[in-house]
Protein backbone atom coordinates (compact mmCIF):
# COMPACT_ATOMS: atom_id res chain seq x y z
CA UNK A 1 0.00 0.00 0.00
CA UNK A 2 1.39 3.39 -1.02
CA UNK A 3 0.20 6.80 0.13
CA UNK A 4 0.17 10.10 -1.77
CA UNK A 5 -0.74 13.69 -0.94
CA UNK A 6 -4.23 14.99 -1.64
CA UNK A 7 -2.47 17.91 -3.37
CA UNK A 8 -0.52 15.62 -5.67
CA UNK A 9 2.92 16.94 -4.84
CA UNK A 10 4.52 14.21 -2.73
CA UNK A 11 6.30 10.98 -3.50
CA UNK A 12 4.64 7.64 -2.84
CA UNK A 13 5.31 6.45 0.71
CA UNK A 14 4.46 3.44 2.86
CA UNK A 15 2.26 3.46 5.96
CA UNK A 16 5.15 3.59 8.46
CA UNK A 17 6.76 6.40 6.45
CA UNK A 18 3.67 8.61 6.76
CA UNK A 19 2.66 7.54 10.28
CA UNK A 20 5.00 10.00 12.01
CA UNK A 21 5.13 12.53 9.18
CA UNK A 22 1.99 14.59 9.81
CA UNK A 23 1.10 16.63 6.74
CA UNK A 24 2.69 15.96 3.38
CA UNK A 25 5.47 18.39 2.32
CA UNK A 26 3.02 20.19 -0.01
CA UNK A 27 0.58 20.73 2.87
CA UNK A 28 -1.84 18.01 1.77
CA UNK A 29 -3.15 15.01 3.67
CA UNK A 30 -1.87 11.54 2.94
CA UNK A 31 -4.32 9.13 1.34
CA UNK A 32 -4.00 5.66 -0.20
CA UNK A 33 -2.97 5.67 -3.84
CA UNK A 34 -5.63 3.02 -4.41
CA UNK A 35 -8.19 1.31 -2.20
CA UNK A 36 -8.42 -2.44 -1.59
CA UNK A 37 -11.43 -4.23 -3.05
CA UNK A 38 -13.25 -6.54 -0.64
CA UNK A 39 -15.39 -9.40 -1.90
CA UNK A 40 -18.76 -10.36 -0.45
CA UNK A 41 -17.25 -13.67 0.65
CA UNK A 42 -14.55 -11.85 2.61
CA UNK A 43 -17.09 -9.54 4.23
CA UNK A 44 -19.20 -12.53 5.23
CA UNK A 45 -16.16 -14.25 6.76
CA UNK A 46 -15.44 -11.13 8.82
CA UNK A 47 -18.88 -11.11 10.48
CA UNK A 48 -17.93 -13.62 13.16
CA UNK A 49 -14.64 -11.95 14.14
CA UNK A 50 -14.02 -10.11 17.38
CA UNK A 51 -13.60 -6.34 17.18
CA UNK A 52 -9.80 -6.59 17.49
CA UNK A 53 -9.51 -9.31 14.86
CA UNK A 54 -11.79 -7.41 12.48
CA UNK A 55 -9.69 -4.27 13.01
CA UNK A 56 -6.58 -6.30 12.18
CA UNK A 57 -8.08 -7.62 8.94
CA UNK A 58 -8.95 -4.10 7.79
CA UNK A 59 -5.76 -2.41 8.97
CA UNK A 60 -3.40 -4.96 7.42
CA UNK A 61 -4.71 -3.93 4.00
CA UNK A 62 -3.51 -0.36 4.64
CA UNK A 63 -0.31 -1.05 6.60
CA UNK A 64 1.35 -3.91 4.78
CA UNK A 65 4.83 -2.76 5.83
CA UNK A 66 4.13 -3.84 9.43
CA UNK A 67 4.67 -7.59 9.93
CA UNK A 68 1.27 -9.19 10.38
CA UNK A 69 2.05 -10.71 13.78
CA UNK A 70 3.30 -7.34 15.06
CA UNK A 71 0.15 -5.61 13.82
CA UNK A 72 -2.08 -8.30 15.33
CA UNK A 73 -0.41 -7.83 18.72
CA UNK A 74 -0.77 -4.03 18.54
CA UNK A 75 -4.46 -4.27 17.70
CA UNK A 76 -5.20 -6.87 20.36
CA UNK A 77 -3.32 -4.78 22.93
CA UNK A 78 -5.44 -1.76 21.96
CA UNK A 79 -8.98 -3.10 21.75
CA UNK A 80 -9.55 -4.82 25.08
CA UNK A 81 -12.42 -4.88 27.56
CA UNK A 82 -10.09 -3.28 30.12
CA UNK A 83 -9.52 -0.22 27.91
CA UNK A 84 -13.11 0.10 26.65
CA UNK A 85 -14.85 -0.59 29.96
CA UNK A 86 -16.90 2.59 30.40
CA UNK A 87 -20.17 1.44 28.85
CA UNK A 88 -23.60 0.96 30.33
CA UNK A 89 -24.11 -1.53 33.13
CA UNK A 90 -25.59 -4.12 30.76
CA UNK A 91 -22.94 -3.71 28.05
CA UNK A 92 -20.60 -6.55 27.15
CA UNK A 93 -17.25 -4.73 27.29
CA UNK A 94 -15.57 -7.45 25.23
CA UNK A 95 -17.58 -6.22 22.23
CA UNK A 96 -15.64 -2.90 22.45
CA UNK A 97 -18.42 -1.06 20.56
CA UNK A 98 -21.65 -2.78 21.65
CA UNK A 99 -24.83 -2.07 19.72
CA UNK A 100 -28.09 -1.04 21.40
CA UNK A 101 -31.07 -2.10 19.30
CA UNK A 102 -34.20 0.06 19.30
CA UNK A 103 -37.59 -1.18 18.11
CA UNK A 104 -39.66 -4.30 18.49
CA UNK A 105 -39.40 -5.99 15.09
CA UNK A 106 -36.02 -7.05 13.77
CA UNK A 107 -36.63 -5.64 10.28
CA UNK A 108 -37.49 -2.19 11.64
CA UNK A 109 -34.92 -1.98 14.40
CA UNK A 110 -32.38 0.84 14.56
CA UNK A 111 -28.99 0.09 16.06
CA UNK A 112 -27.03 2.61 18.11
CA UNK A 113 -23.30 1.90 18.03
CA UNK A 114 -21.52 2.78 21.29
CA UNK A 115 -18.28 4.61 20.49
CA UNK A 116 -17.70 6.34 23.82
CA UNK A 117 -16.69 3.48 26.11
CA UNK A 118 -12.98 4.33 26.08
CA UNK A 119 -10.85 6.03 28.75
CA UNK A 120 -12.10 9.59 28.10
CA UNK A 121 -15.68 8.73 27.05
CA UNK A 122 -15.06 10.35 23.64
CA UNK A 123 -15.43 8.61 20.27
CA UNK A 124 -11.89 9.82 19.53
CA UNK A 125 -10.58 7.08 21.85
CA UNK A 126 -11.40 4.54 19.14
CA UNK A 127 -8.61 5.80 16.89
CA UNK A 128 -6.33 7.58 19.37
CA UNK A 129 -5.67 4.51 21.53
CA UNK A 130 -4.50 2.63 18.43
CA UNK A 131 -2.42 5.59 17.27
CA UNK A 132 -0.57 5.73 20.59
CA UNK A 133 0.44 2.09 20.30
CA UNK A 134 1.41 2.48 16.64
CA UNK A 135 3.55 5.54 17.46
CA UNK A 136 5.36 3.66 20.23
CA UNK A 137 5.99 0.71 17.89
CA UNK A 138 7.30 2.84 15.01
CA UNK A 139 9.54 4.97 17.23
CA UNK A 140 11.07 1.90 18.88
CA UNK A 141 11.88 0.37 15.49
CA UNK A 142 13.65 3.55 14.36
CA UNK A 143 15.25 4.42 17.70
CA UNK A 144 13.57 7.84 17.63
CA UNK A 145 11.67 10.06 20.04
CA UNK A 146 8.69 12.29 19.35
CA UNK A 147 7.45 15.56 20.83
CA UNK A 148 3.76 16.20 20.14
CA UNK A 149 2.51 19.79 20.35
CA UNK A 150 -1.26 19.93 20.40
CA UNK A 151 -4.06 22.39 21.03
CA UNK A 152 -7.53 21.52 22.28
CA UNK A 153 -10.79 23.10 23.25
CA UNK A 154 -11.84 20.04 25.27
CA UNK A 155 -12.18 16.32 24.68
CA UNK A 156 -9.69 15.90 21.83
CA UNK A 157 -6.82 16.89 24.11
CA UNK A 158 -7.67 14.38 26.80
CA UNK A 159 -8.16 11.60 24.22
CA UNK A 160 -4.68 12.33 22.84
CA UNK A 161 -3.12 12.47 26.30
CA UNK A 162 -4.70 9.23 27.47
CA UNK A 163 -3.52 7.55 24.26
CA UNK A 164 0.07 8.72 24.69
CA UNK A 165 0.45 8.54 28.47
CA UNK A 166 3.30 6.30 29.51
CA UNK A 167 4.40 5.65 25.93
CA UNK A 168 8.16 5.31 25.56
CA UNK A 169 9.86 7.99 23.50
CA UNK A 170 6.80 10.25 23.37
CA UNK A 171 6.16 13.59 25.10
CA UNK A 172 2.91 15.53 24.74
CA UNK A 173 2.63 19.29 25.21
CA UNK A 174 -1.06 20.18 25.12
CA UNK A 175 -2.31 23.77 24.97
CA UNK A 176 -5.78 24.41 26.37
CA UNK A 177 -7.85 27.56 27.05
CA UNK A 178 -7.69 28.45 30.75
CA UNK A 179 -11.14 28.60 32.34
CA UNK A 180 -12.95 27.76 29.09
CA UNK A 181 -13.39 24.00 29.38
CA UNK A 182 -15.90 22.03 31.40
CA UNK A 183 -14.96 20.88 34.90
CA UNK A 184 -15.02 17.29 33.62
CA UNK A 185 -12.62 18.07 30.78
CA UNK A 186 -10.27 19.95 33.11
CA UNK A 187 -10.29 17.07 35.58
CA UNK A 188 -9.50 14.55 32.86
CA UNK A 189 -6.52 16.47 31.53
CA UNK A 190 -5.05 18.28 34.51
CA UNK A 191 -5.19 15.29 36.85
CA UNK A 192 -2.77 13.27 34.73
CA UNK A 193 0.56 12.87 36.51
CA UNK A 194 2.43 10.93 33.83
CA UNK A 195 5.92 12.39 33.36
CA UNK A 196 5.53 12.52 29.56
CA UNK A 197 2.33 14.63 29.63
CA UNK A 198 2.56 18.44 29.89
CA UNK A 199 -0.62 20.50 30.15
CA UNK A 200 -0.24 24.19 29.30
CA UNK A 201 -3.26 26.40 30.00
CA UNK A 202 -3.21 29.67 28.05
CA UNK A 203 -5.25 32.86 28.33
CA UNK A 204 -7.35 32.80 25.21
CA UNK A 205 -9.42 30.45 23.09
CA UNK A 206 -8.56 27.51 20.85
CA UNK A 207 -7.91 29.68 17.77
CA UNK A 208 -5.36 31.73 19.72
Amino acid sequence: MKYVSTRGGSEELSFLEILLAGLAPDGGLYMPKSYPQISKETLDSWRKLSYADLAFEVLRLFSDDIPEEDLRQIVRKTYTSQVYCNGRADDDASQITPIHWLGEEARTQVGLLSLSNGPTLAFKDMAMQLLGNLFEYALAKEGRELNILGATSGDTGSAAEYAMRGKKGIRVFMLSPAGKMSAFQCAQMYSLQDPNIFNIAIQGVFDD
